[in-house]
């Protein structure tokens, strides 16, 4: 080795103990001397050297061991310096602080360092443990009202992650306190009351959807229906159902359903030979007369559908099928009369 190499060696050595030693010097000076409050501005405007930063906080500590403004700095530090075990450590102790702002903070980090931990995990029964925490530490989060309304939307979609719906339900009437006709919001404020049962919110959702979202007005006018007839309002059913029948057949094919489930026969009956009219097609007629038919037979209505089956005889005379079930009608309400004559006009057709 020559005289230069073992001249740089020695250089290299005695700077680093004269580091070692200046920092030591310089941890207790700045202890000492300089006001902790203003050591901990210090500390958090560094942004580049964490590691640094890190080791003036453990110092601090050692003299200042329950001070926990220090260990959240120091939580926070580790974090960034990518130290997330040390930083777990002191967010677990500062969980149960007596300083709400720092339990607040706590919890919020936490909560985001093992929601990043769980994506790393490979295994479902680990990411089913992970869940657990993730749930105890958002239901504090949110019983506690630890969020502000600047980040209202971080934790309304956290709810949804968690599977907190009462929470996701409440964060989303906060947002539409912002934004009142986001049909998005709307919508599945309107799905979220109903899984939840409020009958009243739901109502107030649906009337909104219908408002702001015309485009989809066919929809919102059968959820209405629909809804009315899961909470056994049949009133309110068959408002809807009148309104939107005086439009469309389709409306009014489920106002004569509607009319058959109440056991209103006489109605539905009427009902379904009034579309009948209003159908062009052979196939749709022949289906809305049947209909009407056995609505009749369904409500004892026996005379009214033998003369119903009667007075439409001469319509559906060729056709095999009908000619069947005109006779069973006939049968089944005790017209043997009619029946006889059917039977006559039949055998005459087929043996022409």
């Amino acid at each position: 080795m020559s005289y230069a190499d073992e001249e740089i060696k020695k250089t290299y050595v005695i700077t680093y103990k004269e580091l070692i030693f200046t920092f030591l010097m310089f941890s207790v000076i700045l202890i000492v001397l300089f006001p902790k409050d203003i050591l901990k501005e210090q500390i958090l405007a560094e942004n580049s050297n964490y590691d640094l930063s890190m080791l003036y906080l453990k110092n601090l500590l050692k003299h200042s061991p329950e001070d926990e403004s220090l260990m959240l700095i120091l939580a926070e530090q580790s974090l960034r310096s990518g130290k997330r075990d040390l930083s777990l450590r002191l967010l677990e102790l500062l969980l149960k602080s007596k300083n709400m702002e720092y339990r607040y903070k706590a919890n919020i980090l936490s909560y985001d360092l093992q929601k990043d931990d769980y994506f790393y995990l490979q295994t479902e029964l680990d990411r089913a443990k992970q869940m657990k925490k993730l749930r105890k530490l958002f239901a504090t989060i949110y019983t506690e009202k630890m969020y502000d309304a600047k980040n209202i939307d971080k934790w309304f979609e956290e709810a949804n992650f968690v599977g907190n719906t009462k929470a996701r339900y409440f964060l989303l009437k906060q947002k539409l306190l912002k934004t009142p006709k986001n049909i998005a919001l709307l919508e599945e404020g309107y799905y979220l009351a109903q899984q939840s049962h409020k009958r009243k919110d739901a109502r107030k959702f649906l009337k909104l959807l219908q408002k702001y979202d015309p485009a989809r007005s066919e929809k919102w006018a059968l959820d209405e229906y629909n809804m009315n007839m899961a909470f056994k309002d049949y009133v309110k059913a068959e408002k809807v159902l009148l309104q939107k029948a005086k439009t469309s057949i389709a409306w009014q094919e489920r106002l004569a359903d509607f009319y058959l489930m109440s056991k209103s026969y006489r109605t539905a009956s009427q009902e379904y030979m009034s579309l009948y009219h209003k159908t062009k097609t052979y196939r749709g007629k022949k289906r809305y007369f049947y209909k009407a038919v056995k609505a009749l037979q369904a409500g004892n209505h026996l005379k009214e559908a033998a003369k119903l089956v009667h007075k439409y005889e001469r319509v559906y005379l060729s056709d095999k099928s009908a000619r069947r079930f005109m006779l069973k009608i006939y049968l089944a309400t005790g017209n043997l009369e009619y029946a006889a004559n059917l039977s006559k006009k039949i055998l005459k057709r087929e043996y022409k």
